[in-house]
């Protein structure tokens, strides 16, 4: 008798079906790509058992082809474990006469309900951008396409989107296999190594989550020794090496007593800059809190609103523009999974949403700040410690 019931991970392909590719050594119609990619990908098994189910428009051939056919593969997008976009920059049918005048391609419309769903699902094999009329469907969908700065694999041929398809399906299966074991210890806080955190008092699980946020930097950084002060990791930003200063709130937001532990950190950049090496931008604050944080939460442990604020699946991350102080406020940090899985979140999510670029100008500028407090403030051990000059 089977107790255990196998479900596929569903993966939708997307793209326009009648774009024209070298397939077989000759022109053919993305449709025969499709159909033998998803030929492919069904065939991948783990233990004789099939992996994947793909989901391609082919499949609904008896659609009618008016506002249900849009509606199921929007709906399709939207609910797909694996959502993979075969990109040319043709945004495909604008639907019935309703939709024209919204200029927006159903590829566009698929895209767009995947991501603003699950933006980790997402993934995409690039061909040649076609040319697009400026105000066409086509421009509008590659211009959104560029915003969301989406890498993938580029490729000229159908061989090889086939097998660049395989290689996507399968790094997408494992980042969602990675991401379920920090998940998956959500709602056992009351056991395990989640507990014996629970029972240290605040000074010691201060202590042991601030090193575990500081260890998994120093091996993303892939430096054992630094001379930089302690808590504090550089690591590669957008070509900038930037200094990320570890703390933790040892309870919820709310309990005054450990929220103060910590207080405003950026107060004291001035000081933590004189111990930074010469050409190391930042600092950028990163806060494990033990658990859950708001956006009011993190606006006030600023001491101001008027500032960037993103809340995301790691926890706030706060950005001034005027003074261009940075603060990360990494969510539900109950044991070392966890806490590691957050703060690889909120890295990943820097590279997907190009915020790289950004924290990296706004730590160089706060770096220069720092200096300047520091000379006026008659401390000489600033003088030549400013970093390289560069470009803003």
């Amino acid at each position: 008798m089977a107790f255990l019931v196998i479900e596929h991970l569903t993966l939708m392909i997307s793209s326009r079906c009648s774009d024209q590719v070298s397939f077989g050594g000759r022109p053919q119609p993305m449709t025969e790509v499709r159909r033998a990619m998803k030929s492919g990908l069904e065939g991948i098994k783990f233990a004789d058992e099939q992996v994947f189910r793909v989901w391609i428009h082919e499949d609904e051939a008896v659609s009618p082809g008016d506002q249900n056919s849009w509606d199921t593969c929007v709906g399709k997008a939207r609910r797909a474990d694996i959502f993979l976009v075969l990109y040319s920059g043709n945004a495909g049918w604008s639907g019935t006469s309703e939709r024209l005048g919204d200029h927006v391609g159903i590829c566009h419309a698929e895209f767009e309900a995947a991501y603003n769903k699950t933006p980790g699902k997402v993934r995409s094999i690039q061909f040649p951008v076609i040319a697009a009329e400026p105000g066409s469907p086509d421009a509008r969908f590659q211009a959104y396409f560029r915003r969301q700065g989406l890498l993938g694999a580029q490729v000229n041929s159908g061989e090889e989107a086939v097998e660049r398809a395989r290689e996507a399906a399968v790094a997408a299966l494992l980042d969602l296999a990675r991401a379920g074991v920090g998940v998956g210890s959500r709602g056992s806080y009351y056991a395990g190594e989640a507990l014996e955190w629970t029972r240290l008092d605040y000074p010691a699980r201060r202590k042991v989550t601030t090193n575990t946020v500081v260890a998994y930097l120093r091996e993303r950084s892939r430096s054992r020794k630094s001379r930089t002060p302690a808590n504090t990791v550089t690591i590669p930003v957008f070509g900038e090496s930037v200094a990320f200063v570890s703390d933790c709130i040892p309870a919820a937001m709310s309990t005054a007593a450990a929220r103060e532990l910590v207080g405003q950190p950026f107060l004291k950049d001035h000081e933590i800059c004189a111990r930074l090496p010469r050409g190391t931008a930042g600092p950028v604050h990163l806060i494990a809190c033990q658990k859950g944080v708001t956006e009011a939460q993190a606006l006030r442990q600023l001491g101001f609103p008027d500032a960037v604020v993103v809340s995301a699946p790691f926890g706030v991350y706060v950005a001034d523009d005027v003074q261009k102080i940075q603060m990360v406020f990494i969510a539900n940090c109950r044991d070392e999974t966890t806490t590691r899985h957050h703060v690889q979140r909120f890295l990943q999510w820097l590279e997907e949403q190009g915020e790289n670029r950004l924290l990296a100008q706004r730590a160089r500028s706060r770096r220069r700040i720092a200096d300047l407090i520091a000379r006026e403030r008659g401390d000489p051990s600033r003088t030549n410690s400013s970093p390289r000059a560069r470009t803003p």
